[in-house]
């Protein structure tokens, strides 16, 4: 489906810039961990919908690890 294509390229695009937005820019602690998190779980839905399995398991860490790092330093 054109449809699903499109909605998977736009949100693996939107994730990869949500993800690296915080490198260039900086941002309070609840932005960067917002933009990190919401981008990891855009790339994540899509490298699954694509059975990319080594990117399932470095975007679940990136996800699992920004959790940890926002409430571990609050």
């Amino acid at each position: 489906n054109k449809l699903t294509k499109f909605i998977l390229e736009g949100l693996g695009w939107t994730g990869s810039i949500l993800v690296l937005c915080p490198y260039v820019i900086t941002f309070e602690r609840d932005i960067d961990f917002i933009l990190n998190t919401l981008g990891a779980t855009g790339l994540l839905i899509v490298c699954i919908k694509s059975k990319q399995y080594q990117s399932i398991v470095i975007n679940t860490a990136w996800i699992i690890g920004g959790i940890y790092k926002y409430y571990a330093g609050s």
